[in-house]
């Protein structure tokens, strides 16, 4: 399903227009069932003092003369409450800086005054699609106050409204406590975030690039870095906060009797707490100015949490610029021509979680993706490695040296942009980021025709030539680089193996560059020519001759049940195998509607089980009468069949145990109801079906 902006999927199947419209045929207000006013939507503790008892009033309750808007909207229209989401209300204050923007996010028909129906609506773009949610406008009130974003005007509630939204869609207002910037930047654009040391470049070029990026429509904010958890949250002697964000909302050149001065101007989310050096509100810098000068850059000189600031001095105070913007270049003046891939995947435990490359049994089950780069760059596009600031603070894999040497000569090369997101971390009251990350190799010519071939022993034998960084605990990891022309495989991962998650990962490159999933070939099945064509051994034909006879019924023919005894009683103890797997072998073959066995089948049947048995103690490596889970594709190949990741996920996670291992009841299971899909499929006549391919017919049974 499509879900753009003109078409944005209903959050929860709640549909504005007809929830409105009932409303104001019933005349009454909306009360939101999937958000009720209640303390489970706030998810804090409550306050035991009864005077600071929570209340969920209506902006008409709160003032007579509230508005949705008053005017325009603007960054003073948000002040952070009592809550910790300056990351939120800082984007926030970006995304009233262009004004188209703002308007995908907060559709412009809606008012405070009549048709009023008490119900608001907000679009966020979430994992590739875009999200309508939809609010009632009780808000949380404590001591005659708003709890949370409120507005310095107090008459105006859009801020208010658009928070609880953004709650709702994660949860409750507690899973907004903490978080990265780029996070709703992304959210309220489907943009691409960058994170930018300021370190990188000298205070010039770096006021130049930030100003021209703010001509461009990206949305810009600086934050300090704490050094450890005790810093966040600091005041410096300069007045700034470390480890809070701050919304860059202007570049400008003023003029004092020395000559042209560089500023920026910043906002903090609190709507109070300013800087105080040079250059500050109240300094003596602003009265060698003009007051031409200072009307045309619109200085306010008040405690409302907006300030300006030179370049050198911010250069000198802050750690970091994020940035984002609805294309790759946001610091780059020529625009370019990308095309955009994007995958929804997951790890699963057992499957295709493998962890990071120091584990380097597992680390090939991860999800893969291949990129093919033939279109080379038209343009210089600068400064393609500067996201150093995503390398702090994460997980190294492993003392070696990471990423292999690869040339990058700007004209034989193309630029590529990856992110990795992972989804749905924040739910409830708990905010649960994984460490991930992801790495990019070169695929050599001689594997480049099967997507099988990347096992563990090509990841263990060469090196990455590019990857996102350290593994960090936070929503999306993502990187600018340059790649030669040639194949190339980007692996998705969490730090640690079997841990589960889902994700989505969007690949940005230039027109004419092939991208794709790793699992996009069809399935095959081989396995009558490798294991049905097995002969049964003269041995066992004679014991399942012998114990034929005695189980089968009057038709000379067994059941189920009767093949269940014949391997279980009979063959080998390493054979056995529960009544429903042989079911499954049964309608596995033409039993003519019976459901029953010849001799001739019998035997046959015999024969493969023999043939399973020995494939799955090949990769049961410790004897201990079950196969490790990450082996299963293999296994699944040995027995013939070859299966794209996403059909794998799902037969795991239909025949899969708890523990993270495989019987080899649960292997025969698996191998059953393989061989009667595919079969199934073969037999089918539909062109629709077939148009479909076997993946999709796979995708769609095999949970059945």
């Amino acid at each position: 399903m499509d879900c753009t902006l003109g078409s944005p999927l209903q959050h929860r199947d709640q549909d504005y227009g007809q929830l409105r419209d009932a409303c104001l045929k019933c005349k009454s207000l909306f009360e939101d069932p999937e958000f009720p006013a209640q303390r489970s939507s706030i998810g804090l503790p409550a306050d035991t003092d009864p005077a600071r008892a929570l209340k969920w009033l209506r902006p008409k309750e709160i003032n007579k003369n509230a508005k949705f808007i008053e005017g325009t909207a603007s960054t003073n229209d948000i002040c952070q409450g009592q809550l910790g989401d300056c990351w939120l209300l800082a984007a926030l204050s970006c995304l009233t800086l262009h004004q188209p923007l703002f308007a995908n996010v907060v559709p412009n028909d809606q008012e405070l005054s009549e048709p009023y129906a008490g119900i608001f609506h907000f679009r966020f773009w979430q994992y590739g699609q875009w999200v309508d949610v939809v609010v009632d406008d009780r808000l949380p009130v404590q001591s005659g106050r708003l709890l949370f974003s409120y507005s310095r005007t107090q008459n105006e509630f859009w801020s208010a409204l658009l928070e609880k939204a953004y709650a709702k869609l994660n949860g409750c207002y507690a899973s907004l406590k903490g978080g990265n910037i780029t996070e709703a930047m992304e959210d309220f654009t489907g943009g691409i975030a960058r994170s930018l040391s300021v370190a990188s470049r000298t205070p010039a070029v770096l006021w130049r690039a930030l100003g021209s990026s703010l001509s461009r429509g990206t949305m810009l904010s600086c934050f300090i870095q704490a050094v450890n958890r005790a810093e966040v949250g600091m005041v410096t002697p300069e007045g700034l906060v470390r480890g809070h964000a701050y919304a860059i909302t202007a570049t400008d050149v003023v003029k004092d009797k020395k000559g042209e001065v560089c500023l920026l101007r910043l906002r903090n989310p609190w709507g109070f707490v300013e800087y105080c050096g040079p250059w500050s509100d109240n300094c003596k810098e602003w009265d060698e100015v003009d007051n031409a000068e200072k009307q045309r850059i619109a200085l306010t000189r008040a405690e409302d949490g907006e300030f300006w600031i030179k370049a050198d001095y911010f250069s000198s105070l802050f750690t970091t610029v994020e940035m984002c913007s609805l294309n790759p270049d946001a610091l780059d003046d020529t625009p370019s021509s990308w095309r955009i891939t994007s995958h929804q995947g997951a790890w699963v435990p057992g499957c295709s979680a493998g962890g990071s490359r120091k584990y380097r049994r597992t680390f090939w089950t991860n999800p893969q993706y291949r990129l093919v780069v033939s279109q080379l760059d038209h343009q210089d596009v600068a400064d393609e490695n500067d996201d150093d600031a995503e390398e702090q603070g994460g997980l190294e894999e492993d003392g070696e040296e990471a990423v292999a040497a690869v040339q990058t000569d700007r004209r034989t090369s193309s630029t590529v942009v990856v992110e990795l997101l992972q989804k749905h971390c924040r739910q409830k009251d708990k905010i649960n980021f994984m460490y991930i990350a992801f790495h990019i190799y070169r695929v050599p010519p001689e594997l480049q025709d099967d997507p099988s071939s990347l096992k563990a022993s090509f990841f263990s034998s060469n090196k990455p030539v590019s990857r996102s960084g350290k593994y960090q605990a936070q929503r999306g990891t993502r990187r600018k680089v340059r790649l030669p022309p040639g194949n190339y495989v980007i692996v998705a991962s969490t730090f640690k193996p079997n841990i589960q998650g889902s994700f989505f990962v969007r690949i940005f490159a230039q027109a004419g560059n092939e991208l794709e999933s790793q699992g996009g070939v069809p399935c095959s099945s081989e396995f009558s020519s490798v294991v049905l064509a097995n002969p049964i051994a003269p041995d066992d034909r004679s014991k399942v001759q012998v114990l034929f006879k005695q189980q089968a019924g009057l038709d000379n023919r067994l059941n189920a049940v009767q093949f269940n005894k014949l391997l279980n009683s009979g063959l080998e103890e390493s054979l056995h195998l529960s009544l429903e797997t042989c079911r499954g072998l049964i309608f596995g073959q033409d039993t003519g509607g019976t459901g029953t066995l010849s001799l001739a089948q019998t035997e046959q049947l015999v024969a493969a089980v023999n043939s399973l048995q020995a494939i799955f103690s090949q990769f049961d490596t410790d004897s201990s009468g079950t196969m490790s889970s990450f082996e299963l594709s293999l296994a699944l190949q040995a027995a013939g069949f070859l299966l794209d990741p996403p059909v794998l996920q799902q037969l795991w996670l239909r025949h899969g145990t708890a523990d993270l291992l495989l019987s080899f009841d649960g292997f025969v299971a698996c191998i059953g109801k393989l061989r009667k899909l595919f079969d199934l499929y073969e037999s089918e006549g539909s062109l629709e079906v077939k148009e479909h391919g076997i993946n999709t017919w796979l995708l769609r049974f095999i949970g059945v």
